[in-house]
């Protein structure tokens, strides 16, 4: 069971090409972390989401301040590993600031790793 949460502001929809091709199922989620920056899709990205079985969440960040979306996706994390220490937890984002925080999680024994798109995920 793996849980992603994408930074849509950073990369908007170039983080989630190919993602049908994932082979996601109904126990995995996907979580989506915009602004009003950032609050587009592609139709054909739209399709593509749509076939998925996979469990998806969208969460409109407040924006305006330098990181903001960066500090919530963290807290959201959070939250998550607290109700689910267990799954795996990917950060889909090309920012490396992240890096600190799956170091911090790593130190806990909670798998949080930062990708920089979905096309590197590989299912375990």
């Amino acid at each position: 069971m793996a849980v992603f949460l994408i930074d849509y502001e950073n990369e908007s929809g170039s983080v989630l090409e190919g993602i049908s091709l994932l082979g996601l199922k109904r126990n995995d989620e996907i979580i989506f972390f915009y602004s009003k920056n950032a609050a587009h899709l592609t139709m054909d990205l739209h399709k593509e989401l749509e076939s998925m079985q996979v469990k998806k969440i969208y969460v409109e960040v407040e924006a305006g301040r330098k990181n903001a979306l960066d500090f919530q996706l963290v807290s959201y994390l959070g939250a998550c590993i607290k109700e689910q220490p267990g799954r795996k937890y990917y950060i889909v984002s090309k920012d490396g600031g992240f890096n600190c925080v799956c170091r911090f999680w790593a130190k806990r024994k909670v798998d949080v790793k930062r990708i920089d798109s979905l096309c590197y995920y590989i299912k375990d």
